[in-house]
């Protein structure tokens, strides 16, 4: 229990700020740069192209900034150096997003300069979670990440949102300083030298190339669970985020919904999530990450399917309430068990994958499902969705099979005992 000692839950709550602020901010950018993109193209795919720099620049950036922060030595530890350069400008440029809103050139420069602090920040602050956390105790620890990028989230959409109307550059202002905010805590909270990461010195790399290795490492046998794991969370991803972009099309034109109260029906998933992160933690700490994720990769696809022929809109909130839970208790689960691979010297990279593999699911999945929809009619969305989530299940046993058998994560295991 002595490995314990440096461990505090109340450290964690003040870390979960860096997530509030991350969650806040691009809340408010993804809800409302499209609709200044709108003032210069009448094409809805031109806009969507336009947004999908952010999963671009993510896809890049991450894991290069993951593998550089476990590599950089410094004063301030591994992570702060990133926290500390990028999250100023971060919020300096979501400050100015109103301001240039009015000429495309800055704002797409604005833009991309924004998105690129934000991946360049988001890594880093997440991986400060398991760097104060033991493995044991880290899904109650994200289930409090979790519910605090919520409340991040729900400040964004109860509160930022009516000040738009009011002023888009208080919206934007207020959102800015909230990250600064948060820099300041987590600045003020987070260890130097945490005690669940190697802080020995370490010689330094080229991070671009450390991280191809690293991607390619995971293709060579003994790595084959890590490989199916994150596969599984890229195909589960698909169906969430597909179901998350296809749905307000399903509300309008199969249930008869308006645009406002099909996309205001989704948020008691969103919202159920909130309510139960810190249970699907606990519960992941009890009975273990992957269990954990198993049961809700059953639960999710079987109200998937108890949906199909439901016609009435608050039944299908209901099915939404019990669908949060079970996305909790995969969702929750899934960073520290990626993390948990990183061991003590590669927890940066991991993160960084971990969010790799999920983008990529995230950017496939609306074309997946409204592909399903266009072939078989709306209905296909819920089938999709349950297919994607069933076949994940498939892949996270299989995962866990192989981890049982792989030389790598036997001595990896051992590693951390001792």
């Amino acid at each position: 229990m002595s490995e314990n000692k440096g461990f505090s839950y109340a450290k964690i709550w003040w870390i979960g700020f860096g997530f509030l602020g991350v969650q806040l901010a691009f809340t408010t950018y993804n809800a409302f740069l499209p609709l200044m993109y709108r003032e210069f193209f009448a094409s809805r795919a031109v806009v969507g192209l336009l947004m999908g720099t952010d999963n671009l620049i993510g896809l890049l950036l991450i894991p290069i900034v993951g593998a550089w922060s476990d590599r950089i030595n410094s004063p301030w530890g591994r992570r702060l150096p990133f926290i500390v350069v990028a999250a100023p400008v971060a919020a300096l440029t979501h400050m100015a997003i109103p301001l240039v809103a009015s000429v495309l050139a800055l704002l797409i420069i604005t833009e991309i300069v924004f998105t690129a602090a934000m991946h360049s920040y988001r890594g880093p602050v997440i991986s400060l979670m398991p760097d104060h956390t033991p493995p044991e105790k880290r899904s109650t620890a994200n289930g409090i990440i979790n519910l605090m990028g919520g409340i991040g989230t729900l400040i964004s959409f109860g509160v930022l949102a009516l000040i738009y109307d009011i002023d888009p550059r208080l919206t934007f202002g207020i959102g800015g300083i909230v990250l600064l905010l948060s820099l300041v805590i987590v600045w003020r909270k987070a260890d130097r030298h945490p005690p669940y990461v190697d802080n020995s010195p370490r010689a330094s790399t080229n991070p671009i190339k450390d991280a191809a290795a690293g991607i390619r490492t995971l293709l060579k046998p003994g790595y084959t669970g890590q490989f199916l794991i994150l596969m599984a969370m890229l195909t589960y991803f698909i169906g969430y985020a597909g179901l998350n972009a296809m749905f307000p099309i399903y509300g309008v034109e199969t249930l008869g919904l308006t645009e406002g109260r099909a996309n205001f029906l989704l948020t008691s998933f969103a919202g159920s999530f909130l309510v139960f992160a810190l249970l699907a933690g606990v519960i992941g700490t009890r009975i273990g990450k992957i269990p954990a994720m198993l049961w809700g990769l059953i639960l999710v696809p079987i109200l998937f399917l108890i949906a199909i022929p439901i016609r009435e809109p608050w039944m299908i909130g209901a099915i939404f309430v019990l669908g949060g839970l079970g996305w909790a208790l995969v969702n929750v689960q899934a960073m520290p068990l990626i993390a948990d691979f990183g061991g003590r010297d590669r927890v940066g990279f991991y993160i960084g994958l971990y969010y790799v593999f999920t983008m990529l699911g995230q950017m496939m999945g609306p074309f997946a499902l409204g592909l399903t929809m266009d072939i078989i009619g709306n209905q296909g969305m819920f089938m999709a969705g349950a297919g994607f989530f069933f076949l994940a299940y498939a892949m996270l046993k299989a995962g866990k099979r192989k981890l049982s058998a792989d030389p790598v994560e036997i001595a990896r295991r051992s590693q951390m005992v001792s």
